[in-house]
Parts: structure tokens; C-alpha cells; sequence
């Protein structure tokens, strides 16, 4: 029951940032990590570059923030276990900035934090163990594999040079006039939205609001309103960042050459995921299986070609489709870049003469795949290429003219292990 526990606010918690910021695609076209779980859910990450401003990543650090001394063993335990919006605990100011402008509380600092752990979960998943991380004990009583560290000292170290960044470069953006685009600020909107994602994710997993659902996540010592300042920053700070990135590509030609980057926009398709049986005795799809798996998917297709619209396609996948990552969703996987998928799934959908409604089958190593194109959307997430090849001054200029201190002894985690375990 406390595996399944765990799989359930690690999914949920990862769908509910990844819907908002769109940084982390997904599909099981890749599964490069998987949790271990009893109901075989099957996530994930198939982002293979590096976001200076994403905070799920648990590797993440540039030199800028990495070179901060931070007192994060200030307290032995930082763990709380209960908390409400607004109380003086979660109210609490533990960073500020260089004029003593209060840049983070501890309802804040609960998202940054608790995406750390998600973050590394979700890479590692059963994994985890072997870094000696146990995640159905308190993290305040676990060594980390960082020396002199607990886990919760590590992921709050993490969280917070995290922060450091992410508020440097939200500053740097008002401070230049930088706004966000229709898309980005829409994803802001979303949030007190009652008919956005937020709200339907709360309806469609049983919760009475967005802010019950945010909490069942993060906290209780938190609400809807800190939830949104949080993602203003992260938004405002990836926006930016992307901004950087593009006036340095298009200053800088000859450093980016030879370096394959394909400079288009981002897409959205639909898909039938398709795939082969395989033998329980060898773990492997025989050729008979591969046959059978293209005879059903040709067999989709014709169906759906007596109907050939968008809606139709929908409903088959979510009826058909052996993809859990997009048999909900109707098939669909939204605003992905060139560097995401796998690479038959890339090449049709990045063909530059696709149009509306396009369709196909593709052959991947998890099967047959029906397509549907979507849309060429107006992200470009080939910026995050660009932003892993670039010069860390770029960023580092910007981190030391924006600098945060911190007041560890201030700082209080809501404690979501214990809460998990607590749950029947």
C-alpha cells in the first residue's frame, strides 16, 4: 500500500508541474526511467538536454549558484508535520535579496524542494536505494550520498541553488521589460482558471478544488495564491532564459555550425500506440507478435479512416491505444521539440511538410504507432540546446548581480513522507 502511495503523488505531482512549466514530455515510446510500481505504471522522462532553470532535474547546478556557501546544516531537522496556509511557520521570509526584499517563504519553498525529491525518484526510481535513499523514511534521518548531508540538508541545498537561479533571472527579466509569451502566460492563467488543467486534474482525481489537489501534493501549508507565485518565478525565469539563449545563437552563427541543431519549432500530435506480445520466457517480441501488432494497427487505421477526424482519432486512442502515458489524453502528446522522442516518431512528425490532419502508421522499437499531426506550435524548445552548449558567464553575470541569502534556521519542510506513510 506505500508503494502505491508513492507512485500515486510522485505521478501526480510530476503531471502537475510538467502541465504547467511543459519542460519534461513524456511518452512510452522511451521509457528511459521507470518506477518500480505494482500497478506497472510506467513513467517517463524523455528530456535529454539540460534546462539551467528546471527544477526536477536533482543533477542540476551551474557554477553561478554552485559555488554559494549555504549553511544548509543549520538544523539536524528541518520536518514539520502540520501546517496550514498563512500560519506563522509557512509565512515565515527565509531568503531576501541584496536590498532586504523578502524573496522567498517557506510556503514557497515547499515546491522547489519537494520537486527535488520527485525529481530524483523519478529518475532513479527503484534505483534510489542504491544512493542509500529510503523514501518511506523521514529524509532527516537518512544519510545522503552527498558527505555530511542528510537527504532532506541534500534536497534543500539542491532546492535552494535551484531558487537562487531561477530568482536571479526573474529579476534580470523585469528589470529588461522581458514579457511572456501568449503561451507562457497562459499556462499562468491555467492556475486560477476553474475550467483550466489544474481544476479539471483536481475534478478527474477526486479533489473538492485546485487547492486541495495542489496540497495533497506539496503540503497543506500552502494554497493556490503561493502556487502561483512560485510558477510566475519558474515561468518568468525559463522565459527569459530561452530569450537569452536565442539572441546568443543569433549571435554567435558560427559557434553553433556544425552543431546539428535543428532550429524548428515545437509540435503536438496524436498517436495509437500498438505493441508487440511479448514472450514471457525470453522477455522479446517474436516476429509473429510484430506481424500480429501491425495487422491490428492497419486494422485501427481503416477504422479510423471511415472517420477520419481529430475527435474519432481521439476516442480510439483512449479505447485502443497501449500508450499509458496518452491513453487518457486521446493519443495526444503536446508542444514537444525535436530532441525528445524517439527517432521514427521525430522524423514523421518533425517532417516540414506536415499539415493539420496527417496521418500515418510509423514503426518504432515499441511498436507501431498511427499518427495524427496536430499543430506546429510556437515554442521553441530547441532553445534548450542552445542553453546547454552556451557559456556559464552568460548566466553566472546575472546570478551575482541578483543574490539571494538565505536564513536556514528560519527554514521548515512540510514533512510529505510521514503524511504518505500515515495513509491507509
Amino acid at each position: 500500500m506505500k508503494l502505491r502511495n508513492l507512485t500515486a503523488l510522485l505521478l501526480a505531482a510530476l503531471m502537475l508541474f510538467g502541465a504547467l512549466t511543459a519542460c519534461t514530455p513524456r511518452d512510452s515510446s522511451e521509457p528511459t526511467t521507470t518506477t518500480d510500481t505494482s500497478d506497472t505504471t510506467d513513467l517517463t522522462d524523455l528530456t535529454d538536454t539540460t534546462d539551467p532553470t528546471d527544477p526536477t532535474d536533482p543533477t542540476d547546478a551551474t557554477d553561478g549558484a554552485s559555488e554559494v556557501e549555504l549553511d544548509v546544516t543549520a538544523l539536524s531537522n528541518y520536518a514539520v508535520t502540520e501546517a496550514a496556509p498563512h500560519d506563522e511557520t509557512m509565512s515565515a521570509v527565509i531568503a531576501v535579496d541584496a536590498d532586504g526584499n523578502a524573496a522567498l517563504t517557506n510556503s514557497m519553498l515547499q515546491f522547489p524542494y519537494w520537486m527535488q525529491f520527485f525529481g530524483f525518484m523519478n529518475q532513479y526510481g527503484m534505483y534510489a536505494e542504491y544512493f542509500g535513499l529510503d523514501p518511506y523514511t523521514p529524509l532527516a534521518e537518512q544519510q545522503s550520498m552527498a558527505e555530511d548531508r542528510t537527504w532532506e540538508q541534500y534536497f534543500l541545498e539542491e532546492a535552494a541553488r535551484d531558487f537562487m537561479e531561477q530568482y536571479a533571472l526573474y529579476r534580470a527579466a523585469l528589470d529588461n521589460g522581458h514579457v511572456l509569451t501568449k503561451a507562457e502566460q497562459a499556462r499562468l492563467d491555467d492556475i486560477f482558471d476553474p475550467n483550466g488543467s489544474i481544476a479539471v486534474g483536481a475534478k478527474k482525481n477526486g479533489f473538492d478544488s485546485a487547492e486541495a489537489y495542489i496540497q495533497d501534493n506539496f503540503g497543506p501549508g500552502i494554497d493556490l495564491q503561493d502556487y502561483y507565485d512560485y510558477v510566475k518565478v519558474y515561468l518568468t525565469a525559463d522565459s527569459y532564459a530561452n530569450a537569452l539563449a536565442e539572441a546568443y545563437y543569433e549571435a554567435h552563427p558560427d559557434e553553433f555550425a556544425e552543431s546539428g541543431i535543428q532550429t524548428v519549432n515545437n509540435v503536438s500530435v496524436r498517436h495509437i500506440l500498438i505493441t508487440p506480445e511479448q514472450d514471457p520466457a525470453t522477455g522479446e517480441a517474436t516476429a509473429e507478435a510484430w506481424a500480429a501488432a501491425e495487422k491490428t494497427a492497419n486494422e485501427i487505421y481503416a477504422q479510423w479512416l471511415l472517420d477520419p477526424t481529430e475527435d474519432n482519432f481521439a476516442a480510439l486512442a483512449n479505447e485502443k491505444s497501449d500508450d499509458p502515458g496518452s491513453n487518457t489524453t486521446g493519443g495526444l502528446y503536446e508542444d514537444f521539440d525535436a530532441a525528445t522522442m524517439v527517432a521514427e516518431f521525430t522524423a514523421w512528425s518533425f517532417d516540414p511538410t506536415r499539415a493539420y490532419g496527417d496521418s500515418g502508421i510509423v514503426k518504432t522499437d515499441y511498436g507501431y504507432h498511427i499518427m495524427f499531426f496536430v499543430e506546429h506550435t510556437d515554442t521553441k524548445g530547441w532553445l534548450r540546446q542552445v542553453l546547454s552548449q552556451m557559456p556559464s558567464s552568460v548566466f553566472d553575470e546575472i546570478y551575482a548581480a541578483y543574490p539571494i541569502t538565505f536564513d536556514f534556521a528560519r527554514v521548515r519542510v512540510f514533512d510529505l513522507i510521514t503524511m504518505m506513510n500515515s495513509v491507509s
